[in-house]
């Protein structure tokens, strides 16, 4: 395979992720190519929350697909691509972001970064519910939480992650998890009381 992505410039129809990877693990190119096209705008938006630097995101990307292919022989079978993608993604931008400070890696580092929520006004659900004066108001308010409320909140009703999923991405347990949620969708209906009515309607 000469490339680590495909470069059609277009994004090919969805399909069942689970069969897609299966199909890459045998080998499939062009299970590959729909692998990477399927996911490549999410992963950007996710990489986006921790960092601005797109340039950085883009080159973990990149890295992270480049070793799918050369390991794909040894790959697991999973039963969320979409969780195995970002959990992996999120690890080399963080990785990336510490190897600039030229410093020794030690696990705390790991916990280290920013978490900013940020709106794609194209394709995120928060977009086509409420107006630019209501956008604003919400990113203030989600924005005040901290950063392990906004990156629970955001990977379990933005992306659609179970609980456990979720716990997984942040090296807690489940229980931990609900808890976390539950102080965050307090302090948030303070604020934006539609918020949270949204939310549980559209994640039931």
């Amino acid at each position: 395979m000469s490339k680590p992505y495909s470069n059609t410039g277009r994004k090919p129809r969805q399909m069942d992720a689970r069969q897609v990877w299966d199909n890459l693990l045998k080998g499939d190119e062009a299970a590959f190519d729909i692998l990477y096209n399927q996911y490549f705008d999410d992963l950007c938006r996710y990489g986006g929350r921790i960092t601005g630097d797109t340039n950085l995101i883009e080159d973990g990307i990149q890295d992270l697909f480049v070793e799918i292919w050369k390991t794909r022989n040894e790959l697991p079978v999973v039963n969320s691509v979409k969780y195995y993608l970002f959990k992996r993604l999120k690890r080399k931008i963080i990785r990336k972001l510490i190897d600039r400070r030229k410093a020794p890696l030690t696990s705390n580092m790991l916990e280290e970064y920013n978490f900013k929520i940020v709106f794609s006004p194209e394709s995120d659900l928060i977009s086509r519910q409420f107006s630019t004066e209501q956008q604003t108001r919400l990113l203030k308010a989600l924005n005040k939480l901290t950063r392990r409320q906004k990156e629970a909140i955001t990977l379990r009703f933005f992306d659609g992650f179970t609980n456990k999923e979720v716990a997984g991405m942040l090296s807690m347990n489940t229980k931990s998890v609900r808890n976390l949620i539950y102080r965050a969708m307090i302090s948030l209906k303070k604020d934006i009381p539609k918020l949270i009515l949204y939310l549980m309607i559209a994640t039931q």
